[in-house]
């Protein structure tokens, strides 16, 4: 899994044998996990977005860990930096280990809950008018 070929470009983007595919390590991946990854990522940056846009109109993090890390200076580039490293080391994980069946019903289960909390930011922002007095 950790082979300088994963890290500075691999050879193999499949297995050899079919019934081999499930539980093995590959060096090359396809443009759908890219996709799919920066999907991810993308929509973690958003979330990020919508939380410090949230927090600016009065609203509160009910995460307390997170709480925490946005309290750490006053600046929200700690909880910008944790967020995005949180996520894009997990992602990398999931990536890496693809072909194992609980780390691809990780990356779908992590788009899909992603893409949810997009869709609940946005039904907050259909709030943000009457909170602010507009």
């Amino acid at each position: 899994m950790w082979s300088r070929h994963a890290i500075f470009g691999g050879r193999r983007r499949t297995v050899r044998r079919a019934e081999e595919r499930e539980g093995s390590f590959v060096d090359v991946h396809g443009h759908r996990l890219f996709l799919l990854v920066s999907a991810i990522v993308a929509l973690n940056l958003l979330d990020a977005w919508f939380t410090l846009l949230f927090l600016s109109h009065g609203g509160r993090e009910l995460n307390p860990f997170v709480q925490v890390v946005l309290d750490l200076d006053g600046h929200p580039w700690p909880f910008l930096w944790f967020k995005t490293f949180g996520i894009g080391l997990a992602c990398a994980f999931l990536a890496l280990t693809k072909n194992f069946r609980p780390a691809r019903i990780g990356l779908w289960f992590v788009f899909g809950g992603y893409s949810l909390l997009l869709g609940w930011h946005l039904y907050l922002c259909s709030w943000l008018p009457m909170i602010d007095g507009g």
